[in-house]
């Protein structure tokens, strides 16, 4: 499917991404007043040989972080800062004796929407941490978990501004089963994340969720931006803390 021409304004404030997507093989008509005036292609006109390590590429989370740094109140996207009390479980991804190598190949990696959307979002120090685990999902050392109310907090900040294409690449990045699981909240999990809300009633019915979605599917651990979650005793937890 051929990408849709782009605004003289968009292509300029999305330059870094689209610069981005071109050097993975993408080709871009920018356009004024809907009348083509440049291209934006990769350099020798063509995408990568591999089909399938183009579309990865494409595809890859490591091109759009910072690419929502518009897309979402910054009010809303609160640090996980876990109470010092918080159980053995929980630590910050940052923290010894944590390190990506820790996790077993094919392990699974569940990532809240508070966390994927501080990725987006560029928070301070969130990338840092985040990066490794991302590139070992995309790179198929691990499979990320998300569950459909994480991915609907990554797709609302885009959709909000009304950039169509911002969202539908979001999607896309989350659309390879060999990569990412998606876990659609059905009966069956309401029922398992309103157990856990009795059991920790600081999780309101998203977290819990979330959280019902990494055990669920017996994700290593949970990686999360939240406070809430960064306070539970149920499940492996890290905590993406900005610094």
């Amino acid at each position: 499917m051929s990408t849709p021409p782009l605004g003289v304004e968009e292509a300029r404030r999305r330059l870094p991404e689209l610069l981005e997507r071109a050097a993975a093989g993408e080709a871009f008509v920018i356009q004024r007043h809907k009348k083509p005036m440049a291209a934006l292609v990769p350099i020798g006109g063509q995408p990568p040989n591999d089909p399938h390590k183009r579309q990865r590429q494409i595809q890859s989370l490591m091109t759009l972080q910072g690419s929502g740094r518009q897309c979402w109140d910054p009010n809303q996207r609160h640090p996980a800062r876990p109470a010092p009390s918080a159980p053995a479980l929980v630590q910050a991804i940052n923290a010894e004796p944590f390190s990506p190598s820790h996790l077993k190949h094919g392990s699974r990696i569940a990532l809240d929407g508070s966390a994927l959307v501080a990725f987006l979002a560029d928070a301070k120090g969130t990338g840092k941490y985040l990066t490794p685990l991302l590139q070992g999902i995309a790179q198929g050392t691990w499979q990320g978990v998300i569950s459909s109310v994480s991915l609907a907090r990554v797709l609302e900040g885009p959709l909000a501004r009304g950039d169509e294409l911002l969202a539908q690449r979001y999607a896309n990045a989350f659309a390879n089963p060999q990569h990412w699981l998606q876990v659609p909240a059905d009966g069956a999990l309401v029922l398992a994340a309103s157990r856990l809300q009795r059991q920790e009633p600081q999780l309101d019915d998203t977290r819990a969720i979330e959280l019902a979605t990494a055990i669920a599917t017996d994700a290593t651990v949970l990686v999360t931006d939240h406070p809430a979650l960064a306070q539970t005793g149920q499940h492996p937890v890290l905590s993406a803390l900005r610094i």
